[in-house]
């Protein structure tokens, strides 16, 4: 029958004659001859009929590709009870009622009834998928009547529920797709009614929940298939509109409220969990706004998620599995498709998600274009002055003092990134607790990268509330005892604001916010003084000629004034230089493209690999200074020794003037040591005479002992060196052709630990972040000395990309110490003699990026519970495998 069955589902897309016909009519009659047929109650007869139900498997599912109009004549012509409503009830029931029989009798063992139980589920999910075809038949429309019974479909729901929880892998598929199957069926049978039960009361779904939960629980992988089966099944569009199932009431959470949690809490350690989720999520809430103001805690979560694990198998599992295919384009899909695929296998495609939805949201909310306006404004409201919230009063995002490139550096600029896309929902009902949450952030140290985000924030809010600027920020630049960063940021902000404002009211912009910036021109704070000279001239050379003179005195007076300042920022040559290593930035500010997701997370070259953040104008002012005064720092050094060897030369000149004077004076001869050094032939005797005459002081005795002890300090001088070398050769060539890379790594605990443990075992050298670390006091406390014992260089983590393609140019192999999908254990890895052992960062582990270039990625293996090693603990670890590896070797 499965041979029949393959070569009817070949013929039948090429095919329409009635020898096809004949053959579906083979299979019809099987089906029937099968579940129809009563149970013998032996083990002989059990396996007879359990090799049907498996041969049914396949004829059905060659059945349930035929047309419809096929096989409902199929169905029709074989139906005795003329009269019945529903075609496909009594095939349904009297096949359940079988197998279920043969189930529950006892004949079959355990893993028979497993394997019964898989082709079950096979069949069903045939059998409902043959209504997808009738209703997808627009031919079929005449046909009114459903194919199935709501008492059918909820007695297959029942047993769905009752036979998830003990499920094997093998049925996972096919369960999910009957549950799928079994909501759209009810779905359509109550004619597509909004916000309807179906028939399924709460605490049925709260069992279809917490079984589907335990079904996925029980999976030993997370493959992409199940994982989207089971988000269209659990959260069908059709009971997702209900808000019952999200409320939160006496009980606890909704049954879908409730699976949310649970799978979004799963996801953190399931990189394709969450984002098959965020996509699904996304679009169900674009399709129900409604439900959104239940899920304000997920949409942070997602908002702020983020995970340095790297699903390397998540696009090949698309690209070659067709169910994984499948189940994915079952799934709600993003409403901006083309943008977000980009960020598919990426740490950012759950907030890239989020963004989109309410961007998208947002647009139809402008356009009217959806019938919950109300509803959908005030959810993203909701959402952010939750954020807004998180911002300024929780733990980690209020936090001033953090290290760059940390956790809290990431959730910052997580944060900041969606509210930007936020802006939008910024009502007069509320700017007045925005602009109070903004201003308290300004007002906090931040790195530029966190703060860029909070400048462009505050400039959509004034360009969309203009009176606020000048009511605002005025009082603000007022303020003397305002820091410095922060009114770096403010002078930005009202800069931009002038650039950006409508024709209306620019001019009016230009009047009140231009006067109280200019005395930040002569801030002793240098890179105050430098930002708001690039920002003043950005403003004069753009609207300069826009202003129309007057022709009182004071104007003229004041315009000249204004004429002189503009030149000299044109024209100065340190201002010129500051400019030209901006390189346009100024210019790239959109106030239309900065509130987008695709203005938000773009791929422009000057974006670093840091979640998606530009340079900021700020950064790069302070680099340019930072290079100004290190180049003068230099200038100042070579001054200085210039000066002191003239001074040297000065003094060593006066005082053997002054030695000469004192020997003529007492009556002594000057002695001619180099025509002692190096006499000429003819004149040596002549000197001989002359030193043996009188000078018992200062003659040949007293020099040769001068010159005899000189020669025995450079005799111990040279033996002392010639021993230091031979040791630091030895050194040298004793060391093992191990390099560990540390500039990931943040804590100087652990990198004065690593140190220890690479001049311990000899390590080629330690590479570092900063180099400065070394002359930190708890550096120096726990290294004792080791660092003077070890190469140690210097490498910025910008920079750790290039160094390994480096040296895997000289011959090493790259080695990542951390855990991955291919990752070998330490005991089971052979290390190559010249290798470069790579550590990452501390709880985030490597970066996505340089795994990529890694030749291998080794893990420790681990017993314990809590499955976390320190880095320092980790490198010692795999440095002491690669020294017990080598020394076996010798």
């Amino acid at each position: 029958m499965r041979c029949v069955s393959s070569v009817a589902s070949w013929c039948n897309p090429y095919n329409s004659d009635d020898s096809v016909s004949s053959a579906f009519s083979v299979l019809w009659d099987f089906y029937l001859n099968v579940t129809h047929h009563s149970t013998i109650a032996n083990e002989i007869g059990a396996e007879l009929h359990l090799a049907a139900y498996e041969a049914l498997a396949y004829v059905l599912a060659v059945l349930s590709t035929a047309s419809s109009t096929q096989f409902l004549d199929f169905v029709e012509a074989k139906q005795t009870d003329q009269a019945h409503k529903f075609s496909l009830d009594i095939l349904v029931t009297t096949f359940l009622d079988n197998i279920n029989h043969l189930l529950t009798e006892g004949t079959l063992t355990r893993s028979r009834r497993a394997v019964l139980m898989t082709w079950k589920w096979l069949c069903m999910d045939s059998l409902l998928s043959i209504s997808s075809c009738y209703s997808d038949n627009e031919s079929q429309m005449k046909r009114l009547e459903p194919l199935f019974s709501d008492s059918t479909l909820r007695c297959i729901f029942l047993d769905i529920i009752e036979s998830l929880e003990n499920t094997g892998e093998n049925s996972v598929l096919s369960i999910l797709r009957c549950v799928r199957s079994v909501l759209r069926l009810l779905h359509l049978n109550e004619g597509n009614t909004i916000f309807s039960s179906l028939g399924i009361s709460y605490e049925m779904m709260m069992q279809l929940a917490k079984s589907s939960w335990i079904l996925h629980l029980n999976c030993n992988k997370r493959r992409v298939a199940p994982i989207a089966a089971l988000l269209s099944a659990v959260l069908h569009p059709a009971i997702f509109c209900n808000l019952e199932m999200h409320q939160t009431n006496e009980k606890g959470p909704g049954p879908l409220k409730w699976f949310v949690e649970n799978l979004l809490n799963e996801g953190s350690k399931s990189p394709r969990t969450i984002r098959l989720a965020a996509l699904h999520l996304s679009g169900l809430w674009l399709m129900y706004p409604k439900t959104l103001r239940f899920y304000m805690e997920e949409l942070k979560l997602l908002s702020l998620y983020g995970s340095v694990a790297f699903d390397e198998d998540f696009e090949a599992e698309l690209s070659e599995n067709h169910e994984a295919r499948f189940e994915v384009s079952m799934l709600a899909q993003s409403p901006d498709r083309e943008f977000t695929e980009v960020f598919i296998n990426t740490e950012l495609y759950a907030r890239v998600s989020v963004a989109v939805l309410f961007h998208q949201l947002w647009k139809q909310i402008k356009e009217h274009s959806i019938l919950e306006t109300e509803e959908a404004l005030e959810c993203g409201k909701l959402f952010l002055l939750e954020l807004l919230d998180s911002a300024v009063n929780s733990k980690d995002l209020s936090k001033e003092l953090y290290k760059k490139y940390s956790s809290v550096h990431r959730r910052k600029v997580r944060v900041w990134q969606m509210i930007c896309v936020l802006s939008h929902y910024v009502e007069d009902d509320i700017v007045g607790e925005v602009t109070s949450s903004i201003h308290i952030c300004l007002y906090r140290n931040n790195l530029p990268a966190v703060r860029q985000y909070l400048e462009t924030f505050a400039i959509l809010l004034y360009l969309k509330f203009p009176t606020l600027a000048e009511e605002q920020l005025i009082p603000i630049f007022h303020d003397k005892g305002m820091r410095q960063q922060a009114l770096s940021s403010y002078v930005f902000i009202a800069a931009n604001v002038i650039l950006h404002s409508r024709q209306s009211v620019q001019i009016y912009h230009l009047n009140q916010l231009l006067p109280p910036i200019l005395p930040f021109l002569t801030s002793h704070h240098h890179s105050l003084r430098g930002f708001t000279q690039l920002l003043v001239h950005s403003v004069l050379s753009r609207l300069w000629p826009t202003l129309h003179p007057e022709t009182s005195e004071d104007a003229v007076f004041e315009r000249r004034c204004f004429q002189e300042l503009k030149d000299y920022l044109a024209e100065n040559s340190d201002c010129v230089r500051l400019r030209v290593s901006i390189e346009g930035f100024l210019d790239v500010f959109d106030p239309n493209a900065s509130g987008t997701p695709p203005g938000i997370f773009s791929a422009r070259p000057e974006v670093s690999d840091f979640e998606c953040v530009p340079v900021s104008v700020m950064e790069r002012v302070i680099e340019f200074l930072n290079d100004v005064r290190e180049d003068l720092r230099q200038a100042i050094a070579n001054d200085t020794v210039t000066i002191k060897n003239e001074d040297l030369a000065v003094g060593e000149h006066h005082k053997s003037d002054e030695s000469v004077s004192e020997m003529v004076k007492t009556g002594q001869e000057v002695l001619d040591f180099q025509k002692k050094i190096t006499p000429h032939r003819g004149d040596s005797e002549q000197a001989l005479n002359l030193n043996t005459r009188g000078h018992s002081g200062v003659g040949d005795e007293y020099i040769s002992r001068i010159i005899s002890e000189m020669e025995e300090d450079d005799q111990v001088f040279d033996l002392a060196l010639e021993a230091r070398l031979h040791a630091a050769e030895t050194i040298k060539q004793s060391r093992q052709e191990l390099i560990v890379v540390a500039s990931l790594v943040e804590r100087i605990p652990n990198l004065a630990g690593l140190t220890r443990t690479c001049e311990v075992f000899r390590a080629a050298g330690l590479v570092v972040a900063d180099k400065s670390v070394l002359q930190d006091k708890q550096f120096r406390l726990i290294s004792v000395t080791a660092e003077k014992w070890l190469p140690v260089t210097e490498v910025p983590v910008d920079s750790v990309k290039a160094y390994l393609e480096r040296k895997r140019g000289d011959g090493y192999s790259v080695i990542g110490l951390e855990q991955t999908a291919n990752s070998m254990p330490l005991d089971r890895f052979g290390f190559p003699d010249r290798t470069v052992l790579v550590l990452g960062r501390e709880k985030e582990g490597i970066p996505v990026d340089i795994i990529h270039i890694l030749d291998a990625c080794v893990e420790i293996p681990q017993l314990g519970v809590v499955r976390s090693l320190n880095v320092h603990v980790s490198g010692a670890i795999a440095v002491w495998e690669y020294t017990r590896q080598q020394r076996n070797q010798r």
